[in-house]
């Protein structure tokens, strides 16, 4: 009779076990799926599921074994030595205070109590809470509940209780959109007294916009550039360029899209301004997404605008090489996504010179720009490298007829380690924008790229960058979201400091406007915009943007790449002397994931206001009135050197906010002349900024390793301000340079590619009023 209500309540444990192995066995197989093999999400799951049951089975046979050891010991004893056991890890993993506020309702108590919801603990909790749960409503179902002892019924209601007590965080973490751990980062830039006569590069321009599409072939999934398009383009055979396009992949797009790459049509969106140009070409490509979850359109707020402004502008379908289902190309199609650039180019050169073609004569082949999204962004580069080739570097029976004058690169939120080949770049102007809150590309690998850019003729050439704090990888185009990673993946995602895909795009929209209208159409009042984030202030959204800039008339005093010696500079004569320093090192910088950026800089830490760091013996003469002085700088969350420790390295930490000290810069010449300006005059200094892109703060640290990277900001200041301000200096004489900290008494700053650079480059003078009253020649330079 004992055992009776163990018989009659037998219902509850196959349901309670059956919920936990489900259960384990669901989390073996996400876990295997955010690992993200590039073998596709179904193999991923299946993989992830066998090996979740492998392990159940395995687990249950030692468990089994080992329950043998146990029967000698009471059950009462088991149960609080298991019990003491369980809550010494809960509260280890999150202490009382913390777990008390979060239920009392404490503000940013989530910032303590953020469980990793994909751990094993985290889903093992939560598996038996709903196991309980459902064992507890199946006997209530079967009326065996009042059956049950009374001491059984109070222990299962008890520990049905304190598992769901227990799992409340992990649901909380999985649903919400998370917190924001550094609400007080970076700046807003400042709004500058005189706005540029250029104007707001992102207000709609004169021209009015025609949408249209082209296209070849059946395309069943895309009628816009099948049945409905307005104009016949072609295919192309790109099986050497992708020859992983094969087996079970090859089987499985085929039949998606209708069609292989021995016939990749070539089909672009195209805004086409009115007039008769010739205007500049732009096409924008976008990265990997969902291959059926089509990307090509979420750039018509690009697309709009740059057509309104006299930029013929064509976004790009490539989303039949894109990830799916069945397999990611895991970057193994990156040579595609640019090859297919250069063939678009093909094509729109060939309809240029096509007597009677809509779109003969439109375009102005010698102004010709790419602007691409994610793997996009390093396609562009792909495309401009392979431009310049004879014949393809991966299968040399490919030959290579391009040559055309690519103008200008722009990468948005850019990859740079997909394709198997590091990309140098020669004489372009190139501009990068990424977001801070990237989960998908966390690192600013856009630098990466700038760093690899030379200039070897006399033209002029420029480079710039925006880092903008709070934007994320996917809203850059409408269509992709808030989530970087796709579910489950997205669920563990810190969402809640990301900005509005509204303002992400309008500050794109600003930018690369700004860029196209300096490079492709000659205006240089537009590169100011680039240089300096408080003359655009007015038009952008109230955010944290950090500038980067450099020119092909640069030239280095020191850029820390000629040796490991810290006492020598680029110029040959040149010696460099610290004083009163705290901290003074010259590395290599590298992003939050430990890659290099491809440039050397030095840091310099000083706890007194009497420090400097000096630039002596420099030739005469690098100093005058058509040149200023630059430099890139960034504050640092490095702490310095604990005086009262034995340690001598710099530590770190995050609980402050980061700051950025003001400085001065000095002129020297012989003697003990010197002209000093605080640094504060010509720019504003932006803080770092750190980020946490998982709701999990251990998590965070483990899978994205820093919460900041040094990005570093453009400063530039006029040599002829240092003699408005002491006019008894003598340019020519000033042979030397120094850094003087004295507006703080303490800081540490990171200082790279001290040099000067012209002033005024040589360039086509903006347009005046008459010559710019009609939109003719596809020239826009002057604002509505």
């Amino acid at each position: 009779m004992k055992k009776q209500p163990m018989r009659r309540s037998g219902g509850f444990w196959p349901v309670f076990a059956v919920v936990v192995v489900f259960a384990v066995t669901i989390m073996s197989a996400i876990n295997v799926v955010l690992m993200d093999t590039g073998l596709g999400n179904t193999v991923e799951f299946l993989l992830g599921l066998a090996l979740g049951i492998g392990t159940v089975v395995l687990a249950a046979i030692l468990v089994y074994l080992a329950i043998g050891a146990f029967k000698g010991i009471p059950i009462a004893a088991l149960s609080l030595v298991g019990g003491a056991l369980t809550a010494l890890w809960y509260l280890k993993e999150n202490n009382p205070g913390s777990i008390a506020r979060h239920f009392l309702g404490a503000q940013n108590s989530s910032q303590s109590f953020a469980p990793d919801a994909f751990s094993v603990p985290s889903l093992g909790i939560l598996a038996v809470a709903i196991g309980l749960i459902l064992g507890l409503l199946w006997l209530l179902w079967k009326s065996q509940f009042t059956a049950l002892p009374a001491i059984r019924k109070v222990l299962l209601v008890v520990a049905c209780l304190i598992f769901t007590f227990m799992s409340v965080g992990t649901i909380r973490t999985l649903m919400g959109d998370g917190y924001n751990p550094y609400p007080n980062d970076g700046a807003r830039p400042e709004r500058l007294s005189a706005l540029n006569p250029a104007g707001n590069p992102a207000e709609i321009g004169k021209y009015p916009v025609n949408l249209l599409t082209y296209g070849a072939g059946t395309n069943p999934r895309r009628p816009e550039f099948g049945s409905e398009r307005d104009i016949e383009s072609r295919t192309v055979d790109a099986r050497k360029l992708l020859p992983e396009w094969t087996t079970f992949k090859k089987r499985m797009r085929e039949d998606y899209w209708g069609f292989g790459l021995e016939s990749a049509p070539l089909n672009g969106r195209v805004w086409m301004p009115g007039g008769e140009g010739p205007f500049p070409l732009v096409l924008i490509v976008h990265g990997n997404h969902g291959m059926e979850d089509y990307s090509d359109d979420g750039y018509a707020y690009l697309g709009e605008l740059l057509a309104s402004r006299g930029f013929v502008t064509v976004s790009v379908d490539q989303n039949y090489i894109n990830g799916t289902w069945s397999g990611d190309f895991q970057g193994k199609e990156m040579a595609a996504r640019g090859w297919l650039l250069l063939e678009h180019l093909a094509l729109w050169r060939d309809w240029n010179l096509t007597q009677g073609h809509p779109f003969e004569s439109k375009i102005d082949m010698n102004k010709l720009a790419l602007v691409g999204h994610s793997r996009g962004g390093e396609a562009v580069s792909i495309a401009h490298s392979f431009n310049r080739l004879s014949h393809f570097p991966d299968d040399a029976t490919v030959s290579f007829d391009y040559g055309f004058n690519i103008r200008a690169l722009v990468a948005i939120a850019q990859v740079d380690q997909r394709y198997h080949r590091r990309v140098q770049l020669h004489d372009v102007d190139f501009f990068s924008i990424h977001g801070s809150y990237d989960s998908d590309e966390p690192a600013y690998h856009g630098l990466r790229q700038m760093n690899r850019i030379s200039y070897t003729n006399a033209d002029y050439h420029f480079r710039a960058g925006v880092y903008l704090h709070g934007a994320n990888h996917g809203q850059f185009n409408s269509g992709w979201g808030r989530y970087d990673y796709s579910a489950p993946g997205s669920w563990t995602l810190n969402t809640a400091p990301i900005i509005p895909g509204e303002e992400q795009r309008e500050a794109a929209k600003v930018y690369i406007s700004a860029f196209l209208e300096s490079s492709l159409q000659h205006d240089e009042r537009f590169i100011d915009y680039l240089k300096d984030p408080r003359s655009l202030a007015t038009w952008l959204p109230e955010r944290t943007f950090v500038h980067q800039y450099a020119d092909s008339s640069f030239a280095a005093i020191a850029d820390f790449e000629e040796d490991i010696d810290t006492a020598t500079a680029s110029q040959s004569d040149g010696r460099i002397v610290g004083q009163n320093l705290a901290v003074w090192r010259e590395e290599a910088l590298r992003h939050r994931d430990k890659r290099l950026q491809g440039s050397n800089a030095v840091v310099i830490g000083w706890d007194r206001a009497d420090a400097s760091y000096a630039i002596r013996g420099l030739d005469y003469g690098f100093a005058s009135e058509e040149r200023s002085l630059v430099f890139a700088v960034s504050g640092s969350t490095e702490k310095l050197p604990d005086s009262s420790t034995d340690e001598n390295a710099p530590q770190s930490g995050d609980s402050k906010v980061p700051t950025i000290a003001n400085f001065s810069v000095s002129l020297l010449s012989n003697g003990s002349q010197a002209a000093t300006l605080a640094v504060s005059e010509f720019a504003q200094l932006i803080p770092p900024v750190r980020v946490q892109y998982l709701k999990n703060k251990k998590r965070n640290k483990e899978q994205y390793n820093a919460a900041w990277e040094p990005v570093l900001q453009y400063v530039e200041i006029p040599f002829d301000a240092f003699r408005d301000a002491y006019p008894e200096l003598s340019l020519d004489e000033v042979d030397g340079i120094r850094f003087d900290f004295d507006q703080s008494d303490e800081g540490i700053l990171i200082l790279d590619d001290i040099g000067s650079v012209q002033r005024i480059r040589a360039a086509v003078a903006p347009p005046t009023a008459a010559s710019a009253s009609e939109p003719t020649q596809g020239t826009l330079n002057a604002q509505p």
